[in-house]
């Protein structure tokens, strides 16, 4: 009887895993920044979360509206974020095991920034299956920062910003670089 509960759970826990990474279309394998970090981020949500969070937006709102559209074709977001107190904390073999994951053919980098004043890169990276994007992937990183964010499901990316300032998503500018302010 013991020997076929543990069964049971081992098998119920595997299909939980599966389900879970299923749905992540990689591994962010950060768990060793978590200790390390002095504020952090963890965002889950598949889609079943996803659909209950929609339930709190206003339909009314232009905005809102927008998002809860954009997210009721959307199978699940997840997102590790690191700040650290000091420089040197991650190292480029964090950020390579995670890059190395999105290659060709399923994954195409659509965006790569890098600031050597700031120290800072930003790379989007979205997943096509037969001529559709079915997911993005984020990865942010500064001197003291450390962000991979995977967007599973159909995704307009026309409409992705309007996801930015939501669900820990950082808020994100449509268009052209953002307008400086004016001394």
């Amino acid at each position: 009887m013991k020997l076929t509960r543990t069964l049971v759970l081992t098998w119920a826990t595997a299909c939980a895993l599966c389900t879970i990474l299923w749905a992540q279309q990689f591994q962010f394998n950060l768990d060793h920044l978590a200790a390390k970090a002095s504020d952090s981020v963890d965002v889950s949500l598949n889609s079943g979360m996803l659909q209950f969070a929609g339930k709190f937006l206003d339909g009314k709102d232009p905005d809102e509206a927008q998002v809860k559209k954009l997210i009721s074709r959307l199978e699940g977001i997840y997102i590790k974020s690191f700040e650290f107190k000091e420089e040197g904390v991650w190292s480029q073999a964090d950020l390579d095991r995670v890059r190395n994951q999105l290659k060709a053919p399923e994954w195409s980098r659509i965006v790569g920034t890098r600031s050597a004043e700031d120290k800072e890169t930003l790379e989007v990276h979205v997943r096509n299956q037969n001529g559709k994007v079915t997911g993005v992937a984020i990865l942010a990183t500064g001197p003291k920062e450390f962000t991979v964010a995977n967007i599973v499901g159909a995704v307009d990316l026309d409409s992705l910003a309007d996801l930015g300032g939501h669900f820990g998503l950082p808020s994100m500018e449509k268009g052209t670089e953002p307008q400086k302010k004016k001394k």
